[in-house]
């Protein structure tokens, strides 16, 4: 689908209450793959490429902020006759999902968000595994392309179940952020609004943190996440044994935790 004159790469799956899931920084749908396979048995699940990533863009004003991902939420949602529905978002994805929530609550039923930046981000590269310090200083030699152990060092370093960390997922990652790379854009920035938009949401609220998530600690984000809520229906859920990027890391384990919440607040809805 084009949107504002970007391509827009999305699957549409299966019938009943909808789902919309958006993703992290660097992944695509792909993604949500093992949740889209379970949810879509009872629901419709809605998935898109935030451009540049996957198989969307290039954007003809070479912009990518969170304005264009919301606006590509409404857009896609409303051609495809999905008035209201469920958003579901990870990582930096949690940025233009959470701000879609609070300006449309018309439209979003319930939320579920996680591993997400609920105000300044405090990353040392220092603490990082040798591994992870030597891939970033090899990459650092070549501005257009990221080799393949660069994408394994970073998924090793987000996940703990490194058992997952297959040669088909590195690849994956690899030609689709190396397609992102070729298309011109401007310097992407991270939207610090999200703490600013969870004080305005009052409709069912899930978040659903990885307990080993080491970029976004759940004491210092997802705690403070659920502090800024004004409703009464919300939960927090910390996966044990699960890194920052939770739908690739335990998606199975969390989606059984979270489908308590997705049944009752979309049956509802």
């Amino acid at each position: 689908m084009e949107i504002d004159g970007t391509p827009i790469h999305y699957v549409d799956e299966g019938q009943g209450p909808v789902i919309v899931l958006v993703h992290g920084s660097y992944a695509s749908l792909r993604q949500w793959t093992g949740w889209a396979e379970r949810l879509k048995q009872h629901y419709r699940v809605i998935r898109f490429d935030q451009p540049p990533a996957g198989l969307s863009g290039p954007s003809p004003a070479a912009d990518y902020g969170v304005a264009l991902t919301m606006r590509v939420i409404d857009t896609l949602t409303r051609r495809l006759g999905a008035d209201r529905f469920l958003l579901v978002s990870t990582s930096s994805g949690a940025v233009p999902a959470v701000a879609y929530a609070a300006e449309h609550p018309d439209r979003v039923v319930g939320m579920i968000f996680g591993d997400a930046a609920v105000g300044p981000l405090h990353m040392d590269p220092a603490t990082f595994p040798p591994a992870l310090r030597d891939a970033l200083a090899e990459d650092a030699k070549h501005k257009d392309y990221h080799v393949p152990n660069f994408w394994r060092q970073i998924l090793l370093h987000n996940m703990t179940d490194s058992a997952r960390v297959t040669d088909d997922l590195v690849q994956e990652w690899t030609d689709l952020n190396n397609r992102a790379l070729r298309i011109p854009r401007d310097k992407p920035t991270l939207d610090d609004r999200t703490a600013n938009d969870l004080r305005v949401i009052h409709m069912p609220t899930l978040l659903l943190w990885g307990a080993d998530d080491h970029e976004l600690p759940v004491a210092e984000h997802a705690q403070r996440g659920l502090a800024l809520l004004p409703g009464n229906d919300k939960q927090l859920i910390v996966m044990p044994g699960c890194g920052h990027m939770l739908p690739l890391d335990c998606g199975e384990a969390a989606l059984d935790k979270a489908m308590p919440f997705i049944t009752r607040v979309l049956h509802a809805g």
